[in-house]
């Protein structure tokens, strides 16, 4: 057998034993394994739920109403007139006026999710092996938008607050540090790989996708803005910059998509607008199979799992 067959053999080898690992539970865990290969939670205490509710609370970072320029203003700035990307979406420029409201400092974990998906006795989310290395419990939960808005909504349910996800607008203002024009959403406006964003060595270091919280906040406080993509409250439109009302802004009243903002593989500002698929895909097989392949088990997809790249925080309005 050739060299490089070996080393894929072994590689293919300790993948499958990592997975077996990951999804083997401990004794007396209470942690079930479904028929379909999928690992359910015991459904947590009150105590387990408390305890989340009054962490979320005190994660919150309060933003005081205000007016921003929301969109693309590269041609206020740069030579020629010449915008930050070529992209319609984020034109044009417009004011935007905003109540107060606040914020979750990090990205919601899976660890925090997990709990969630216990208490209404569902399996976990994205179980698939190709998740498996960035599934640990101080990762980001990169889920489809229902499950994201489903969470933000029990959540403040548990805590007595009004949480939802945040509307398009909402995101754009923390991201920027209360509309501050900061083209990054870093603490200091800029992206310096390494040491405020992930260079490509901790990326892999960490699994693929980074821990929350290993980098410094932006100047409002709030952690990993732009590390990957986040989920808004908003149906999309291409064209909704053009039409948005100046006052509290909700997006389009219906839509094929959801907006996404954040890190979402352009390479510019890593503050994107994209529409995504708020499900994902549901019920179907894992990804990038349309169909299971040969004789052995694949696990489904279970309620919420995303694609992989879509994390969220949640608001109190």
């Amino acid at each position: 057998m050739k060299k490089t067959n070996v080393v894929l053999v072994v590689a293919l080898l300790a993948l499958q034993a990592s997975v077996r690992a990951a999804t083997k539970p401990q004794e007396n865990s209470g942690i079930e394994v479904l028929e379909d290969g999928n690992v359910r939670d015991p459904v947590p205490t009150s105590e387990q739920i408390a305890s989340l509710a009054a962490q979320t609370k005190k994660n919150m970072i309060k933003l005081p109403a205000g007016t921003f320029d929301m969109g693309d203003w590269g041609p206020e700035i740069n030579l020629e007139g010449l915008p930050f990307d070529g992209y319609p979406q984020s034109k044009p420029l417009h004011k935007v006026k905003l109540k107060g409201f606040s914020m979750s400092k990090y990205p919601v974990t899976y660890g925090e999710f997990d709990i969630f998906s216990a208490a209404l006795k569902l399996p976990r989310a994205n179980q698939h092996k190709l998740f498996l290395s960035t599934r640990t419990a101080d990762h980001p939960a990169l889920v489809s938008w229902y499950g994201a808005k489903e969470y933000c909504q029990w959540i403040g349910k548990q805590a007595g607050l009004a949480m939802d996800l945040p509307t398009e607008a909402q995101w754009e203002y923390a991201a920027r540090s209360s509309g501050k024009r900061n083209l990054f959403p870093t603490d200091n406006g800029k992206e310096e790989k390494g040491r405020n964003f992930p260079s490509y060595d901790q990326k892999k270091e960490d699994g693929g996708r980074i821990r929350v919280g290993k980098f410094p906040p932006n100047p409002a406080g709030f952690h990993d803005f732009g590390v990957n993509g986040e989920w808004a409250n908003d149906w999309y439109a291409v064209d909704y910059y053009a039409n948005s009302p100046r006052e509290n802004p909700k997006g389009p009243p219906s839509g094929k998509g959801r907006v996404a903002r954040g890190n979402l593989g352009q390479l510019v500002m890593n503050m994107q607008r994209v529409g995504m698929d708020p499900a994902d895909k549901v019920g179907s097989w894992p990804l990038l199979l349309a169909e299971p392949q040969g004789s052995e088990k694949e696990i489904p997809y279970t309620k919420f799992s995303g694609q992989g790249y879509i994390g969220f925080r949640c608001v109190v309005n």
